[in-house]
């Protein structure tokens, strides 16, 4: 008994186990015969030992004879037809009559050709029955009432563990085999005895877990080549093949579709601490991977037909078709009732400006949708989480991790905290989730609580293989149910999850694509209008601007009462001017929104350099710190830090000190890389702050008043590209203006 949590199962024999040559034994099992054919001729090319007991005759001496002087003359043509016809059709089994002295026994043939050219025929009998044939109808008929009976049986059933209750039951019924166990593979190739049928005396095994170890990855593969075995008696000897080698080539005998084929030792010592006697093993396929095993067990040696295993053979067949048609019914139902209640979710967003910021409206649905305990939408505007979720700090810390897997898309795991190892310390929450990529920074996860298991594995799976004291790799011997503690996992995800997934995903994003491709149309229209009509206030602008300073000038010293009202009209003017310029620079710059890699720094240079030749800078110091390249929208970020820095020129100086402004960078725990504008002028009082951004706002202090357009812009720039922008100041103390950003792969460049 254990309480541990699992780690990785392998033990240090492992490897060595899987890299057992298990498709050239050399040897076959002693209850048949076994021949390496030159096709042509069909001359003997190798024979095995067993030859001797079961025909009579000297394995040396039928070297390089004619295979078909072991049967009687009568029988030759007939055999001879088989032999080369049984590999490409479905004669297998065939009556095949031997002379053995002065009587006749028959075999059954079974036949395939090699991959190097050469056939390969087995002949095998009952060893309790030796001198009967098998009539290869019985198969036929046991496969068509079998198949009849269960098929009858499994009307209404969906469930894998109900069908594999079926195949235990009838497949027991028709091979005789004291235990019948379905044994399901899981992801990580361990495996799961779902149904059995057993003899009432004996220990039941259901539900009991078996390491990968125990059927390593070539024998997996040896299932999908040959998908039937038969082990007829664990403690008979193997016989070799004479020669060992086959005499043209030198390479042993490529055994993988040999139905003789003798057993792993390791494999053989395996089944004699389990006190079994005799085994068969049957492949069940689906969607061309072998799910799991038909596995047959019983307590003193057995041998089954070569028809009875190509009964079951079909039988497995016919029941994987089944598993696969029953499953995907079911998934299809499932499926159909995930995607009403997908769309419902993603229709209801088209009433919102916002998809993505509004996702946190949907939290409650999308929970039921993935059939979740937690849910969250992770943005640079902010997180809102809804059920059993991690702490907010947790989730900041979570989106920076998941960062690393925006180009996936998608994130599935119901071992969250193999991914993200912060995760661990808020268990028994988000133990598993699904991460969904929603461009920029933005993120949608639900999540799964801990699902603690207790796993009954048949004996202990970290000692499943050792070396005994000779250093000889042996199983282990004790199969007593071992419980095992399994925590930090959360109940697996659905096949279905990643296709559920990825038409969220495209929903939402096209909701988000056509929704920005409205808003920039609109926002197109406005800055066009803004433009014209900005042009058309400047020009009318010009010719009353020049009458009233004319008029002003004139009036000076004969009428000092309309030369000051001209003077207060023209300065409204300018301010109207002022307004129309702003405007008009609105309009062109967010035309241009082609994101491209941007060398900051150098863009910070060449900004100062403009305000130094201006003179705009007279009585402040700006100083560049080190900035990263970025991508955005070139014109539009010029504009942007052209914007702070005049902002900074015209509203921070104080008469009292020169003015210090610095453009610098930082990792920001929440928001990512970070640029900043920081001065040390007037500072802006807190009642103002929040309104700071909004259009027309323009009274943040000094005796300069601006038009209420800058601001503004600016934090609409940085919003477009999925960022923020924000302000901290204290008066007198100075203020600092950051905004977001999202880097270049190029490191930070020194300015």
């Amino acid at each position: 008994m254990s309480d541990s949590i699992p780690s990785s199962l392998p033990t240090p024999d492992t490897d060595d186990c899987a890299r057992e040559p298990i498709h050239i034994p050399g040897s076959v099992q002693p209850h048949g015969v076994l021949f390496v054919l030159a096709t042509e001729r069909l001359e003997i090319l190798q024979v095995s030992a067993s030859a001797a007991d079961l025909i009579g005759r000297d394995p040396a001496a039928l070297a390089g004879t004619a295979f078909l002087e072991i049967v009687p003359p009568d029988a030759r043509g007939p055999v001879e037809r088989l032999v080369r016809e049984a590999a490409t059709t479905y004669v297998n089994p065939f009556r095949v009559p031997v002379a053995v002295g002065d009587e006749v026994r028959f075999f059954d043939g079974i036949v395939h050709i090699l991959e190097s050219g050469e056939t390969v025929v087995e002949l095998e009998n009952d060893p309790a029955f030796p001198h009967q044939g098998h009539e290869s109808t019985e198969g036929l008929d046991n496969y068509l009432q079998i198949v009849h009976r269960s098929l009858a049986q499994l009307s209404g059933v969906c469930n894998a563990r109900d069908i594999a209750a079926v195949m235990a039951r009838e497949v027991k019924t028709f091979t005789g085999f004291d235990r019948v166990m379905i044994y399901r593979f899981a992801a990580d190739y361990h495996g799961v005895v779902i149904a059995e049928a057993v003899e009432p005396e004996m220990e039941p095994y259901m539900d009991l877990h078996y390491p990968a170890s125990d059927i390593p990855p070539q024998a997996r593969a040896l299932y999908l080549k040959n998908p039937v075995r038969l082990l007829q008696d664990v403690h008979a000897t193997p016989v070799p093949l004479v020669p060992a080698l086959h005499p043209a080539t030198g390479a042993p005998l490529d055994m993988s579709r040999a139905v003789l084929r003798s057993m792993s030792p390791i494999h053989v010592q395996y089944l004699k601490n389990m006190g079994v006697a005799s085994s068969l093993s049957i492949s069940l396929v689906v969607d061309g991977k072998l799910w799991g095993l038909i596995a047959c067990h019983h307590r003193t040696p057995r041998f089954v037909s070569y028809a009875i295993r190509a009964t079951a053979c079909l039988y497995a067949i016919v029941m994987s078709a089944q598993l696969k048609a029953k499953q995907a019914s079911l998934e299809n139902l499932r499926m159909s009732s995930a995607r009403r209640m997908a769309l419902d979710l993603i229709t209801g967003l088209k009433d919102y400006a916002d998809p993505v910021g509004s996702l946190g409206e949907t939290l409650p649905a999308l929970r039921d949708l993935f059939k979740a305990d937690g849910a969250a939408v992770l943005s640079l505007q902010g997180i809102r989480s809804e059920g059993s979720a991690p702490e907010d700090l947790e989730l900041l810390s979570l989106r920076q991790q998941l960062e690393k897997h925006r180009d996936q898309g998608i994130v599935i795991t119901h071992e969250a905290s193999t991914l993200f190892p912060s995760l661990a310390e808020g268990l028994p929450r988000a133990a598993g989730l699904v991460a969904i990529h929603l461009g920029e920074h933005a993120w949608l996860v639900v999540f799964r609580d801990e699902a603690v298991k207790r796993v009954k594995w048949a004996g202990d799976p970290t000692n499943a293989k050792f070396r005994d004291e000779s250093g000889v790799l042996s199983p282990r011997s004790s199969f007593a149910a071992w419980q095992e503690t399994v925590r930090g996992q959360a109940m697996p995800w659905p096949d279905s999850t990643t296709v559920l997934t990825t038409e969220v995903r495209a929903g939402i994003l096209e909701l988000v694509r056509k929704r920005n491709i409205l808003l920039e149309r609109s926002n197109q229209d406005l800055r066009r209008f803004a433009g014209i009509i900005a042009h058309e206030v400047k020009n009318q602008l010009q010719s009353g601007m020049m009458a009233l300073s004319l008029l002003e000038y004139k009036s000076e010293s004969t009428a000092p009462e309309v030369a000051q009202l001209a003077g207060l009209a023209s300065r409204s003017l300018g301010n109207l001017a002022k307004f129309t310029n702003d405007m008009l620079e609105f309009s062109e710059t967010e035309m241009n929104s082609t994101i491209e890699d941007i060398d900051f720094a150098e863009m910070a240079r060449e900004i100062v350099d403009q305000l130094h030749m201006s003179g705009r800078t007279e009585g402040a110091v700006i100083q560049i710190m080190s900035l990263p390249r970025i991508r955005g929208p070139k014109s539009q970020m010029h504009h942007l830090l052209s914007n702070l820095l005049r902002n900074a020129l015209t509203h921070a100086r104080s008469e009292s000190k020169n003015l210090h402004i610095e453009i610098g960078a930082r990792a920001d725990e929440t928001h990512g890389t970070v640029i900043y504008v920081r001065d040390d002028g007037r500072g802006i009082p807190s009642e103002k702050r929040d309104k700071i951004f909004e259009y027309f706002f323009s009274d943040r202090g000094g005796e300069t008043k601006g038009t209420g357009i800058g601001l503004a812009f600016c934090a609409q720039v940085v919003q477009r590209l999925g960022h923020r922008m924000w302000v901290e100041s204290e008066v007198q103390e100075g203020s600092t203006f950051y905004f977001s950003v999202s880097p270049a792969d190029e490191s930070p460049q020194q300015g």
